[in-house]
């Protein structure tokens, strides 16, 4: 599969972070691969991984070498449920947990959910990430929904 960028719009040191994330999905490694500062690398790749166009990139990429090997969702799906019933059978419980969250992510089931919280009077206080709270924070938000009511 070439290296060469999809879009045109990445620099080359980007493009270059592109090629070193697709390795290992590394962002910190990949970032110091491409020339980054490693005092920085994690952020940078924080920095970078958010950008539509690096975004983009790797999605395009990962799609021509998932067709460049045959591969599709659902033969990693039924590769991943063999796992978990290996890890089953095996009793670990632990590779019974990662093998279905990958298969949680690879569905979407990770999806971010946000809701708008509006204020009395119709003012919005914020987009709230719901799946990133505890359920402390939860039920501190609906006391307080429900004091305001």
């Amino acid at each position: 599969m070439p290296n060469a960028p999809i879009s045109q719009s990445l620099t080359a040191k980007q493009s270059r972070f592109v090629d070193e994330y697709m390795v290992d999905m590394n962002g910190a490694a990949a970032a110091e691969r491409a020339g980054y500062s490693k005092k920085t690398s994690r952020a940078i790749a924080c920095e970078l991984l958010t950008k539509p166009d690096i975004q983009a990139e790797l999605q395009a990429r990962g799609a021509a070498l998932a067709q460049e090997l045959g591969v599709q969702r659902a033969d990693v799906v039924r590769g991943l449920l063999d796992a978990f019933e290996i890890a089953r059978t095996d009793r670990q419980p632990g590779a019974m947990v990662s093998s279905m969250a990958a298969i949680a992510k690879l569905l979407g089931l990770y999806a971010v959910e946000t809701k708008r919280i509006e204020l009395t009077g119709g003012q919005v206080a914020a987009q709230v990430n719901f799946s990133k709270m505890s359920d402390a924070e939860l039920l501190a938000l609906i006391a307080q929904g429900a004091a305001a009511s």
